[in-house]
């Protein structure tokens, strides 16, 4: 049953970093004026959230011509850790 409740807890967690990556890109197109740094308070918030993230997608080669892919990046790679630790867990229980 702890199982259960942490493999819960995962996935809500991966949710809600995804949600955050995705706020963080809505809140990016809003802020072009501003030299990429955002002035309100709830951007702040999610950038400092999903900063480790980020900075770790961004190591990646991640440019097309213009267009930044490192936030897709990161919603993949934060899909996949999620789904290992889903996994990893589940082998656990077995």
């Amino acid at each position: 049953m702890i199982i259960y409740y942490i493999s819960q807890f995962v996935l809500v967690l991966g949710n809600l970093m995804t949600y955050a990556i995705i706020g963080r890109i809505l809140f990016s197109w809003f802020s072009m004026g501003n030299n990429g740094r955002p002035t309100n308070r709830f951007a702040m918030i999610l950038n400092d959230i999903t900063d480790p993230v980020m900075n770790l997608a961004k190591k990646i080669p991640h440019t097309v011509g213009m267009l930044d892919l490192s936030p897709m990046i990161a919603l993949i790679g934060v899909d996949l850790v999620v789904r290992l630790v889903i996994f990893l867990l589940g082998k656990i229980y077995i």
